[in-house]
């Protein structure tokens, strides 16, 4: 072997060595950048009925969130889902999540549609107990979902949850009738869970809609309760229309 080969192939060598050493030494890197919950644009989630086809889905199914801060751009439906709780964000402006979760609740699909007047901070705690204070309350569905903004503000709201009644009743050992579940949020002045007007959309989500966040459960209320609620919304609008006519009423004797 000439000198001019020799060392053509110890420079092919060096090259070699120097190659594996870079490959040894970027491989690490992406590894842990393919695994760090970078978003997949238009993915479809297995287990969220209804998921837009432009939302934006983080992937951390393998942790229980513990203070876990996420960013929900301005009109970027945006899918979080963790070990036990997948939620869908909505929001007409900018918002940062932190989201905190108790390992002991079952897994719950959730959404949130929310428009508030400014940017905002919101904390959604999601436990198998009310927080200090409040009371619990009978034939929940196994949790009580905290959600606090950072500041006052105004906001208009749509809160869903996914109801799967075989799993459900699985769950609780008991027959769900899933035309009295409702949800239900703690009246901090009264002191008492009240009951929202709540329905199902196509999709098997209960929904409410609401213009403040506290602590939220769905709840199968007693017949009594229904017939109750049912009488207050009766009594809410009957009162309304007395009003409307007193005022009608008036009006027409001021013209006359």
């Amino acid at each position: 072997m000439t000198e001019n080969e020799l060392k053509l192939k110890r420079a092919r060598t060096a090259v070699f060595i120097v190659a594996m050493v870079l490959l040894l030494y970027v491989s690490p890197l992406i590894i842990v950048q393919a695994g760090s919950g970078t978003p997949s644009e238009g993915a479809k989630a297995p287990y969220y009925p209804g998921l837009p086809d432009n939302a934006v889905q983080y992937n951390n199914t393998d942790i229980t969130p513990v203070a876990e801060i996420e960013q929900v751009m301005a009109g970027v439906p945006t899918l979080f889902c963790y070990r036990n709780m997948t939620m869908l964000m909505n929001c007409t402006r900018n918002c940062e999540i932190v989201f905190t979760a108790d390992p002991d609740v079952t897994p719950k699909i959730f959404g949130f549609s929310i428009d508030p007047n400014q940017t905002m901070e919101l904390m959604i705690n999601l436990s198998c107990s009310p927080l200090e204070g409040e009371r619990v309350k009978e034939r929940t569905l196994n949790f009580y979902l905290g959600m606090e903004p950072n500041a006052t503000l105004q906001l208009s709201a749509q809160i869903r949850l996914h109801i799967n009644q075989t799993e459900l009743n699985q769950e609780l050992n008991r027959e769900v009738n899933a035309s009295r579940l409702t949800w239900m949020y703690w009246d901090r002045t009264q002191g008492d869970w009240e009951a929202v007007e709540s329905f199902f959309d196509q999709e098997g989500y209960v929904v409410c809609e609401t213009d403040h966040f506290s602590t939220w459960t769905v709840a199968e209320i007693e017949p009594e309760e229904a017939t109750q609620f049912a009488v207050n919304i009766v009594f809410f609008f009957a009162v309304i229309i007395i009003v409307i006519g007193v005022i009608s009423v008036v009006a027409f004797k001021l013209r006359s």
